[in-house]
Order: structure tokens, then C-alpha cells, then sequence
């Protein structure tokens, strides 16, 4: 069809760089009068690309409230707050949807890289972590925590709750290691 066609086509001059003969497709495809999360989200990357930052995030709001569900907006709303600098934004967004997908590896990456830009150590090192724990890597998960506990910028709640889930963790890695030393 000749949406997919265009929308492979942008993608792909997109991927290569040449953003305005990706822009050229994506409103041709924008033209065709065609409603999907994927044609929203090429559009609002393509806008990125160029440079056009509030259009790209006006194109991400509106499309989250027509497809709340799709995870691929989600991440490129995540994205491109931090691309514009809008932090705290970002963080209130991905405090928003964690709780909507708790299992989502990818979006406590984001968080910690969102913790990171603002300069919250003990914050990026506990989602850190729970990335690593969600992607099955148990080590890395209790390594983070354990920087986590070195931090010296979070609260006594926030140090609270960072040695609790060390103490999950650590019972996990001795369950583990229990296991295969029984041949399991």
C-alpha cells in the first residue's frame, strides 16, 4: 500500500540521516489522512531530527491521549523531554507510567538516565538496578543498589528503602547460589 510504502521509505531516509527527505514523506503520509501510533511517532521523530523539539513533544502529547497504551510514544515522549532538556517533566512522566508497567525494563533505563541528568545519584543507581533486576542480571542489580547505599544525596526514606531491597536481593543471590550448589 502506499501508506506503507511512504512510511518505510521516511523511515528508512530517517535512519540514513537525511531528514528532510524524511520530513517530504512523513507529510505525504501525514496527507494520506491515516491514524496509527507508528505514523505519530515517525512524525515526532522526524521532528526531533530536524531540530523542531516543541513540535516533536506536541506531537507525542497529542498522540498519547488518542494511543495511551502504545509503549513505543511512551518511550519517545520519555526520550524526547530529555532531548529538550525538561527533566522534572520527564521524571513526572515516568513516575506516571511506571506504576502502569512496573515490568518495563526499558522504562526504568530511562529513569535512571533521567536521574542521572539531574544530578541524583542515589535515585539513578536504584532504577539502574531495577533494570539490570528486570533484565534477570541479579549482580549488577545488587552492584547498583550498593552504589546506591554510598550516595550521600537521598533522603533517610530514600536510604531506607535502598537497603531493604539490597536485603531482597542479597536473599535472592544466597537462594541462588543455594541452588546451584544443590545441582540446580
Amino acid at each position: 500500500s502506499e501508506a506503507a510504502s511512504r512510511y518505510g521509505l521516511a523511515y528508512s531516509l530517517l535512519r540514513a540521516k537525511e531528514v528532510a527527505a524524511a520530513q517530504r514523506e512523513v507529510e505525504a503520509l501525514l496527507a494520506l489522512k491515516l491514524s496509527s501510533p507508528m505514523i505519530a511517532g515517525l512524525a515526532a521523530e522526524t521532528r526531533l531530527a530536524s531540530g523542531d523539539q516543541a513540535g516533536a513533544l506536541l506531537i507525542y502529547r497529542d498522540a498519547l491521549q488518542r494511543y495511551p497504551q502504545s509503549r513505543a510514544l511512551v518511550y519517545g515522549y520519555a526520550e524526547a523531554l530529555l532531548a529538550a532538556g525538561q527533566y522534572e517533566q520527564g521524571q513526572r512522566f515516568l513516575d506516571a507510567q511506571l506504576p502502569l508497567y512496573a515490568s518495563d525494563y526499558r522504562l526504568y533505563g530511562l529513569q535512571a538516565r533521567t536521574f542521572a541528568l539531574t544530578g541524583k545519584r542515589l535515585q539513578q543507581h536504584r532504577a539502574q538496578a531495577e533494570f539490570y533486576l528486570l533484565q534477570g542480571q541479579l549482580g549488577p542489580a545488587v552492584e547498583q543498589l550498593q552504589f546506591a547505599q554510598q550516595a550521600t544525596d537521598g533522603s533517610f526514606f530514600e536510604q531506607s528503602a535502598v537497603d531493604a531491597r539490597l536485603r531482597e536481593l542479597r536473599k535472592l543471590q544466597a537462594e541462588e547460589a543455594k541452588q546451584k550448589r544443590n545441582g540446580g
